[in-house]
């Protein structure tokens, strides 16, 4: 299964976590990154099949005897995280390509850092460096695209109007610009909102509507967050359901920004916060038992209540009412 990028961020983080810590136990790493032990068990065995070759003395070495009998982690021959970056022609390209997606999704003075870093890869990479290249970004309304720049680039406040999938809402926001970004093929707005009292990021394709308002952004002392911070914010309220979910509704997971409690099975169990209990029902019900609502025990009951009272009204369909 491919990891996701959580997963990859922790492993890269244990690295020189582990080095430092000799001998730690699984258990303290667990409560450390606050995951389960299982998670950094397996974690550890990944990191055995990780380095810069496949012989021995180029992978990542783990103190096995210790690990599997004692539960303490030992690490050795991982001091090639530390060297300087060396990369061939080929992945300069793929870092090019990258950055001139990022140039188009970023304003203000973050463009002269993107391009000074496009300069120096493409004198790198001399007459190799791929000319013309299509990104494929979520598509957004490039009216909104702009009037975000403006108040960007402005300072100004902007009015949005956002839609929430996973609460099946719409609001109106006022919202204080800091900065966008690009994240797996959507652009995202990084701001203050004063609706929610805090920092949030909205999807550009999720804003139907946006104005810039002749209020000059307050002076925060808030800087462009990364995934590190804790990406997919909960929000402002609403109810947290845990729910299973088959491999045929994985949707659900980028679509509703959930956060992925155990992906070891065929079966994810993923949390995400809703509007209520009525909204975790028809997601399930509409999934067709791809998605089944494991927690609140209230929501769970008011899934199978209601699927009970589906079935009852088609058992009771005359002959007439099943031709329609």
């Amino acid at each position: 299964m491919r990891p996701s990028a959580r997963d990859v961020q922790r492993r890269l983080a244990l690295v020189p976590y582990l080095q430092s810590k000799q001998g730690v136990s699984v258990d303290e790493v667990a409560r450390e990154f606050g995951v389960k032990p299982r998670v950094i068990r397996k974690d550890v065995e990944q990191l055995m099949m990780t380095g810069v070759g496949s012989l021995g003395g180029e992978m990542i070495d783990i103190d096995l005897f210790a690990f599997e009998d004692d539960d303490r982690i030992y690490i050795s021959n991982a001091d090639f995280m530390t060297r300087p970056m060396r990369i061939n022609a080929g992945e300069a390209s793929a870092l090019i390509v990258a950055l001139r997606a990022l140039r188009d999704a970023t304003s203000g003075e973050h463009v002269e850092v993107v391009d000074s870093a496009l300069s120096k890869l493409q004198t790198a990479v001399g007459g190799q460096s791929p000319e013309s290249v299509a990104v494929v970004l979520e598509a957004v309304d490039q009216s909104i695209l702009t009037t975000v720049r403006q108040g960007l680039g402005a300072g100004r406040r902007l009015e949005i109007v956002y839609t929430t999938p996973s609460r099946d809402a719409i609001t109106t926001r006022q919202v204080d610009p800091i900065a966008t970004f690009v994240r797996e093929g959507h652009e995202y707005l990084d701001a203050w909102c004063h609706r929610a009292g805090g920092q949030r990021f909205f999807r550009l394709d999720r804003i139907e509507r946006a104005e810039v308002l002749d209020v000059p952004v307050e002076n925060r002392a808030v800087a462009p967050r990364t995934a590190g911070d804790g990406f997919f914010a909960a929000g402002d309220g609403g109810l947290r359901v845990e729910l299973a979910v088959a491999p045929g509704a994985r949707w659900v997971v980028e679509h509703y920004d959930a956060e992925i409690l155990d992906d070891t099975g065929e079966t994810w169990i993923v949390s995400l916060v809703a509007s209520d209990e009525a909204w975790a029902r028809r997601l399930a019900l509409r999934s067709g038992g791809a998605v089944r609502v494991l927690a609140p025990d209230s929501a769970r009951a008011q899934v199978t209540e209601h699927a009970r009272s589906a079935l009852a009204a088609y058992d009771g369909l005359t002959p007439a009412t099943e031709e329609l």
